[in-house]
């Protein structure tokens, strides 16, 4: 083997941060890492000595509200929080905290499906550049003193605006201004002005026609629309909460979701308690939640997570640390008899895991490397990966074979029809013959770069071994993950590893990998694939006017193309694997990373 380590910096956070840099963004974790190091980690024991000092507070102090431990569900994010503002909202410990305190206008149902939240219903013009949201009138938001005596007030079509003004507002340095950024009509010169402390009327593609009813126009139609105000950064807050906390509102959030903000240790614990004026009922007329509260720790060792949790001391995980894996998992990702009574919720995430490869051949990175020019071996190239036994000896059952397409098989749109490459190995010489390099032979050592993280290297190596049984010398090269991804986005690797993780659950998100018009560094195509027929299907299936099952037939046709022209060698779509204890009711599994606890009991 042969293998260059230039750094032993673990990527395991930072490597998230690739997809959302490349689109100019920082949907799900950007900047995690520094967000993580402001807190200083106690020891467990300083921990355990605090935490019901600071839950007695919690509970005790401010509003006069008892939360029942019974009746709170518990559970601890190592990775830390740093914000519960939405305009900041981009890693995961923040969305599913803020997922109990905040709602959009629109919601994504257990299967994916928008259902209405603080809109009722919606319309899009024919031209699919209008589109008109009509608000509830019904909800409040938590109590507060920022609204004076009165203490709630209902929220209105104003507060969208404000919301999403605010988004867009240079002043706010908010990680969410690309989701209206070159898609709202005038949230580019919004920004721009704002940036200067120049006086603006706000952006003129949101026009608030009365209290029930606010508009949106676009610059161009865009289809996935709702799912981009599915996401974090586009929770309704009031104006009042900014007015009175200013700077300081992430941690004072006021929403309107089914738990309100309590109190907040940093580092040790935050307690969010049941919402009374909450809007939502159950099937049986039921008002949600069902929960008194909710209560997340900070323990950043993932084991003595694991220990608390078997204790009872948490009632879920939202991972099982690897050092406990075989304890909990059989191979074939089944809980072990120890632990059967236990709730295992597992679905396949929406991120794919994949090499890269260079398609320019006019660029330095891509001289003497055949891999870039010839189809045929970056087709036997795919052929040759042994998936199935990867997933099973390396990833110990975590992770489903990609063999299909581009598509996760969480994400809407996935189609089984959409066949890639499976193992095939006398498949994969017959192509490199065809190629010209039978066996190999002729053929330059590759160079993989990936980041310096243990379990892609492990995977690696793995590939390595498999392809040189087909002739074919892989040499391997990590480097820092900041470092690595500045030289994929500027075309400095012929080929590398990395991952895409879903921004929202729409196909676009992942086919926009594949138009030209989003070649990198100004987008997420860092293949440079370039063809017209992916730019035409791309176009036309961005058309609101499409039903969702005409537009994912048009992302299946890309996929096709792409799994023909093998910009990429295909690995493994992500499983997402949580534990709950048994007397847990309502959790469900979920593909896209979410906590959604408002209809969640415990028994």
């Amino acid at each position: 083997m042969s293998f260059e380590k230039v750094s032993h910096d673990s990527e395991k956070l930072s490597e998230l941060s690739f997809n959302i840099q490349a689109r100019e963004t920082s949907c799900l974790n950007l900047n995690l890492n520094e967000e993580i190091m402001r807190f200083s980690p106690r020891s467990l024991t300083t921990w355990f000595l605090i935490l019901p000092f600071a839950l007695f507070c919690s509970i005790s102090c401010g509003k006069k509200t008892k939360i029942d431990s019974n009746r709170t569900f518990y559970y601890n994010e190592p990775d830390g929080l740093s914000t519960l503002d939405p305009a900041t909202t981009s890693y995961k410990a923040a969305i599913w905290a803020g997922s109990q305190i905040f709602n959009g206008l629109v919601e994504l149902d257990s299967s994916l499906n928008f259902v209405p939240c603080l809109a009722k219903s919606w319309e899009v013009d024919t031209a699919g550049l209008v589109w008109t949201f009509h608000i509830r009138t019904d909800i409040s938001f938590h109590e507060d003193k920022c609204f004076g005596e009165q203490k709630t007030r209902r929220m209105n079509a104003r507060d969208v605006k404000f919301s999403f003004e605010r988004i867009c507002d240079a002043r706010v340095k908010s990680t969410g201004l690309w989701i209206f950024r070159n898609r709202l009509v005038g949230a580019e010169e919004f920004n721009k002005a704002t940036s200067q402390n120049q006086p603006t009327d706000g952006i003129s593609g949101i026009t608030v026609i009365n209290d029930s009813t606010v508009q949106l126009r676009l610059e161009k139609p865009f289809a996935p629309l709702l799912s981009l105000l599915t996401m974090p950064y586009c929770w309704i807050i009031p104006h009042e909460a900014i007015d009175l906390y200013k700077t300081d509102f992430y941690k004072h959030p006021i929403g309107t979701g089914a738990f309100m903000f309590k109190d907040w240790q940093p580092d040790m614990a935050l307690t969010l308690i049941r919402n009374p004026l909450y809007f939502k009922y159950d099937a049986s007329g039921k008002q949600l939640p069902y929960l008194d509260g909710v209560s997340i720790s900070f323990m950043r060792n993932t084991k003595a997570e694991f220990l608390e949790f078997e204790k009872g001391k948490l009632d879920f995980i939202g991972s099982v640390d690897a050092s406990f894996a075989d304890k909990v998992l059989t191979p074939d990702r089944k809980l072990t008899p120890g632990f059967s009574n236990f709730i295992l919720l597992q679905a396949s995430a929406q991120s794919v895991e994949y090499y890269g490869i260079l398609l320019d051949s006019t660029l330095e990175a891509t001289k003497n490397m055949p891999i870039s020019k010839v189809k045929l071996l970056r087709q036997a190239l795919n052929y040759a990966i042994d998936r199935e036994k990867i997933i099973r000896f390396v990833l110990k059952g975590k992770g489903i074979p990609a063999t299909h397409g581009v598509l996760p098989l969480s994400m809407p749109g996935f189609s089984p029809e959409t066949k890639g490459y499976d193992y095939n190995p006398e498949k994969a010489r017959e192509l490199l013959k065809k190629a010209g390099y039978p066996d190999g032979k002729g053929l330059p050592k590759f160079m993989l770069q990936l980041g310096a993280n243990e379990r892609t290297a492990s995977v690696a190596e793995a590939v390595q071994e498999q392809w040189k049984a087909i002739g074919v010398n892989l040499e391997l090269r990590q480097v820092d993950f900041p470092q690595h991804l500045d030289m994929v986005r500027n075309s400095k690797l012929a080929l590398w590893r990395t991952s895409w993780i879903g921004d929202y659950p729409d196909p676009e998100n992942f086919l926009a990998l594949f138009y030209s018009g989003n070649t990198s560094p100004k987008g997420p195509n860092t293949t440079h694939i370039n063809r017209r027929d992916l730019d035409s299907l791309y176009g036309a299936a961005l058309s609101p006017r499409l039903a969702p099952s005409q537009r994912y037939t048009l992302y299946n046709q890309m996929e096709r193309i792409i799994l023909d022209d093998a910009p990429w060698i295909f690995l493994y779509y992500n499983i997402n694997q949580r534990l709950a204890r048994p007397s847990v009711i309502g959790l469900r599994p979920e593909g896209i990373d979410r906590l959604i606890l408002e209809s969640v009991d415990k028994k």
